[in-house]
């Protein structure tokens, strides 16, 4: 196998610029390709040429591998990139990237959504479109793009696009599965000690593989009005889910949780716990557990099919509390079907040595179980970690974070990209803290950032499965009238919650419903067009649902074709509107000024 680092770049210190044709004139734009392998770095040039269609193309090749990239002509004097980064040999990559770089004051679009100067050095990622600015040109990215980093250089614009990139899938696993947890002092197991990973920044390619990615480059006037794809449906700004572990687990206390009190009467109850305010769960169950409260557990059934009946998700925390070897994994995927979970979190993956986290993510005997999972529909998979877990118990947007830094919130599997990972914050605090968390004010920073916030919880426990003094300090229920109810003001912030999802400034979401979004987004592209208009594309195999846009078209007229307006709000100076957008369909927008037409995008 090559250790290879590969970069299919669009700007080089040693390259000259290229005239690229666009618009009225040319526009220069540096290209080169750089690659780096493990025992040595290389730089060849790209040659160019012309075809015949018109196909500016330039190729360049490295140690096992072959670089193309086309700028093919389109509508208007506009130009659509296409890069792609054909292996010939085995490989393992860290990463792969085109790099463009031109003239011009910059504007760019953050991972908060706003398009603004770019005074400073800023990274998207999954989830957030890419989109710049820049004296005559805007590039927009498409399909095949994990992330870009937005510079701005001495009188132009630096842009790297990632196609694959180490620190865009910070997927590590424990260095050791334990034995047993070390012994505890003060009923406190030493969990810091604990967190001794490798990383794995490599993802192989087989001969043949490629990577591929697309953009356009516009021919742009100074008007830009541009059309940002929101990641929430329906108008809402942020995003909130709640993934809850299935640690100690009591029926009593997670209906509870769900209801607002363990009286059965209070099932489909209305203005109290989760489910009875309308918000969502994504709650993770043992398939088997000698303490109850797992899948087989009678009460647990009723539960599980409550919440999936809301719109929640049955999800696996792991198959049984215990190490489990492939054969048990397999038994209890197989009981688990019922509930069909999409989604699976590590339990206890210092000792669990099937954890994907641990030894899980490869499929040899006896702890190998990611081929169990991707056969009954697994496609997610926890991080079994925390961002910011240092920071205290608190509102943490997983989007959010230095602009300069990466962030992602989802990434595939190095090793086999049908399994996805996901990350979260820790959210487990005496019940007073959790709600003072759960402020106005944080709810309201994570509506502005248009953020993303994944609880990783422990609601369902009670004083009946916890011993330690610790834990049932942060038990959210509390015991009356011989029963079990949520803590009063746990229960005023799940109310808090709700009135902003009423709103529609929040989303309640399950992982999976969320996590599948942002996959989505990925395959959605806006293409300016020549008349001013601009079309929103779903290159993808599922449709999304409430897609939302945002454009500054406050007081203007917008107009859709092909889709049904769902709903629109104007604020602060942008309008909002929400479609729906099948897989294959493209939606047209065009803005208006009374009887005038407004160009989005005016072509020089």
């Amino acid at each position: 196998m090559v250790q290879a680092l590969a970069c299919l770049a669009a700007v080089a210190t040693a390259a000259a610029p290229t005239p690229v044709s666009l618009g009225a004139g040319p526009l220069p734009v540096e290209i080169a390709v750089e690659a780096r392998t493990s025992t040595r770095a290389s730089s060849p040039a790209l040659g160019w040429r012309t075809r015949a269609d018109g196909v500016a193309e330039g190729r360049g090749a490295g140690p096992g591998y072959e670089a193309l990239v086309e700028l093919l002509p389109a509508p208007g004097g506009a130009r659509r990139l296409q890069a792609t980064v054909h292996w010939l040999a085995p490989a393992e990559v860290e990463r792969v990237a085109l790099r463009l770089s031109w003239p011009g004051a910059a504007r760019a679009l953050g991972r908060d959504l706003a398009f603004g100067p770019l005074r400073s050095p800023r990274r998207t990622g999954r989830g957030t479109p890419l989109l710049v600015a820049a004296g005559r040109a805007v590039l927009a990215g498409g399909a095949g793009i994990a992330a870009a980093i937005l510079e701005p250089v001495k009188g132009g614009v630096r842009a790297t696009l990632l196609l694959d990139d180490a620190d865009e899938r910070p997927f590590s696993t424990y260095e050791t599965c334990l034995e047993h947890l070390p012994a505890a002092e003060a009923e406190r197991v030493p969990w810091a000690a604990l967190e001794v990973r490798r990383a794995v920044r490599y993802a192989p390619r087989a001969a043949g593989a490629t990577d591929e990615a697309r953009a356009t480059l516009y021919p742009a006037g100074e008007a830009f009005r541009p059309v940002v794809v929101e990641r929430w449906p329906a108008g809402a700004r942020a995003a909130v889910v709640l993934t809850d572990h299935a640690d100690r687990t009591d029926p009593a206390a997670l209906r509870a949780v769900l209801w607002g009190s363990s009286d059965p009467r209070a099932e489909g109850g209305v203005g109290a716990g989760l489910l009875g305010r309308g918000l969502k769960l994504t709650r993770t169950f043992f398939a088997h557990s000698r303490r109850g409260g797992a899948l087989d557990d009678p009460e647990i059934q009723i539960l599980a099919e409550e919440l999936e009946a809301s719109g929640s998700e049955v999800a696996l925390h792991s198959a049984t509390p215990e190490r489990d070897d492939r054969e048990a994994v397999r038994e209890g995927l197989a009981a688990a079907r019922p509930f069909r979970p999409a989604t699976w979190v590590d339990h206890q993956p210092y000792t669990n040595c099937e954890a994907l986290s641990s030894r899980g993510a490869g499929d040899a005997a006896p702890w190998g179980v990611r081929d169990l999972l991707e056969a009954v529909g697994v496609r997610w998979a926890w991080a079994a970690g925390d961002v910011d877990g240092r920071a205290g118990t608190r509102v943490v947007n997983l989007l959010g974070g230095d602009p300069a830094a990466p962030r992602p919130a989802i990434f595939p599997l190095p090793d086999d990209p049908r399994i996805w990972i996901f990350r979260s914050s820790m959210f487990h605090a005496p019940p007073q803290v959790l709600a003072a968390a759960l402020s106005e004010a944080a709810l309201a920073a994570l509506e502005r950032e248009r953020g993303l916030f994944v609880a990783h919880t422990y609601l369902g426990p009670s004083p009946r499965t916890t011993r330690s003094e610790d834990q049932r300090a942060r038990l959210v229920v509390v015991e009356e009238g011989g029963g079990l109810v949520l803590h009063p003001a746990v229960d005023r912030a799940f109310a808090r919650l709700a009135a902003h999802v009423r709103a529609g400034r929040l989303a309640s979401l399950a992982w999976a419903e969320a996590g599948d979004r942002l996959r989505a987004l990925g395959d959605v592209e806006v293409v300016y067009r020549p008349d001013g208009a601009a079309e929103v594309v779903n290159r993808g195999a599922d449709a999304i649902r409430a897609l939302t846009v945002s454009l500054p078209a406050a007081g203007l007229d917008v107009a859709l074709e092909g889709a049904a307006l769902l709903g629109r709000e104007d604020d602060d100076g942008s309008a909002r509107l929400w479609f729906d957008l099948d897989a294959g369909e493209r939606v047209v927008l065009r803005v208006s000024d009374g009887l005038v037409p407004v160009a989005l995008l005016p072509f020089r």
